[in-house]
């Protein structure tokens, strides 16, 4: 969860408008000649391959390219979107109905049974009047088999606006991999224990915000290498816990009481226990009795070493 993500929308519970995306089939499992540096490589390249093609089309083509059935995004008026032409649509009523994009990813990640994997970096987008916006954005992408012929899908994006004027550091960093690759597992059962135990790491980040503050929370949650979207002014991700516990705080202390709470509906985990993301909502602390709770949507991207070590998020 992150205290920047207020400017984003909020999301209705999982069971009346959400729908994971989940693995169909029988996965196959990785070759002795893959390696997680392969598999991240060839992820990544198919992000720069949908930027590429961006470029000649417009934006909407382009993600219709490149997302997956059930894709979800935040939205406007506190809801996450489900589903392709939901998200499709609420792009094309935008100002880049029509615009020509292009983005950059600066990061990849990946789950070690190489089925799921993460991108971000930053977008660009040029209306037909000349008009010119910059934005960060997140991809959390699944396929259903490990393989060259298995295509990623982005199952979860969002992009957040920032300054047109501020420079963009598109320094490429280091991926997010696991040690070595695991055979897929399968089974419904199985995931609806990872899926729980992702939603209650999701509970106990909130838990643990209210028990300490949300930037000493942060603090702890999070590793050297997490980003957070950071600031509309700054064309870079905020880096690493600290940094980005800093940044939430707003100045505050680290241990200043928290003002908002939040909790996750819903969450799409790689079937080795190690990569997923918590989609969810942030509310106020303190609103009257019958007033309305306004809330604002977020998605998380969590890692662990292993299924049974904590999840840590790394990416928002």
């Amino acid at each position: 969860m992150s205290a920047v993500l207020l400017v984003s929308a909020a999301q209705p519970p999982a069971s009346r408008a959400t729908k994971p995306v989940k693995p169909s089939g029988a996965p196959s499992g990785p070759s002795t000649a893959d390696v997680p540096a392969t598999i991240a490589g060839a992820l990544i390249a198919a992000d720069r391959s949908h930027a590429a093609a961006a470029r000649t089309r417009p934006l909407r083509a382009a993600l219709d390219a490149m997302f997956a059935d059930g894709v979800m995004m935040p939205a406007p008026r506190g809801q996450i979107l489900n589903g392709k032409a939901a998200v499709l649509d609420a792009i094309a009523a935008t100002a880049d109905s029509a615009a020509r994009g292009s983005w950059t990813p600066i990061r990849v990640g990946l789950s070690s049974d190489g089925l799921h994997g993460f991108t971000l970096g930053f977008m660009v987008t040029t209306r037909a009047d000349g008009g010119r916006s910059q934005f960060k954005y997140l991809a959390y992408w699944v396929r259903d088999s490990v393989g060259s012929n298995a295509p990623w899908r982005v199952a979860a994006w969002r992009r957040r606006a920032i300054d047109s004027s501020v420079a963009i550091d598109s320094t490429v960093l280091p991926p997010i991999l696991p040690a070595r690759l695991q055979v897929p597992r399968r089974g419904a059962a199985l995931f609806t224990t990872l899926r729980k135990g992702l939603i209650e790491a999701e509970a106990g980040f909130s838990n643990e915000a209210q028990r300490v503050g949300v930037g000493a929370a942060f603090a702890a949650l999070g590793t050297e290498e997490s980003l957070n979207v950071g600031s509309v002014n700054e064309g870079r991700f905020t880096r690493g816990a600290i940094a980005i516990a800093r940044a939430v705080a707003g100045g505050q202390a680290l241990d200043a009481p928290s003002t908002i709470v939040w909790s996750a509906d819903t969450a799409l985990v790689a079937s080795s226990g190690d990569l997923g993301i918590t989609f969810g909502v942030i509310r106020p602390k303190g609103v009257p009795a019958g007033q309305p709770a306004p809330g604002t949507s977020f998605f998380t991207i969590w890692r662990r070493a292993s299924p049974t070590a904590p999840w840590r998020y790394i990416a928002e």
